[in-house]
């Protein structure tokens, strides 16, 4: 199973759509957030809503594919930025994506792997536009990649 997973794209269906047909052999694809557009344009991704999210999108969202439960949010939470740690301790997730500061990040805490795809449209760690794929099979996670884009 591929997931490609993408974050704070702040309004740019033209870049969307264009990464969704470019990896259209992804399983899944997951928005973590900001991307400022209505539901209805969101239609191809599984969508949390971020901080600057008009639509009607859920919070936080819990996911199990091949056997992993993956947690996504967008990570603007008060529990998450007082001790995020603790905060995914006790999600009990075995994937923890989370989107909102515009920069990639691959970590793991205890058995719980934790991404961040950066942002797509507006990078704020030195690097182009980027997203993330992850591989999964057999219940683990085999491979993740970080893409980048020139926009």
């Amino acid at each position: 199973m591929k997931i490609l997973v993408v974050s704070d794209t702040h309004r740019n269906i033209t870049a969307l759509k264009d990464l969704y047909f470019a990896n259209s052999f992804c399983d899944y694809f997951f928005h973590l957030g900001d991307s400022e557009l209505p539901e209805y344009l969101m239609k191809d991704y599984s969508t949390v809503k971020g901080n600057c999210d008009y639509a009607d999108f859920p919070k936080m969202k819990d996911v199990e594919i091949e056997g992993l439960k993956i947690h996504l949010e967008h990570g603007d939470g008060f529990k998450f930025q007082m001790n995020p740690t603790k905060y995914i301790e006790e999600l009990d997730c075995d994937i923890f994506l989370f989107g909102h500061t515009h920069r990639k990040l691959a970590n793991k805490v205890k058995n719980t792997y934790i991404f961040n795809p950066g942002s797509l449209t507006r990078p704020r760690d030195g690097s182009k536009g980027s997203y993330l794929i992850l591989t999964l099979e057999n219940k683990k996670l085999v491979k993740y990649e970080f893409k980048e884009i020139d926009l």
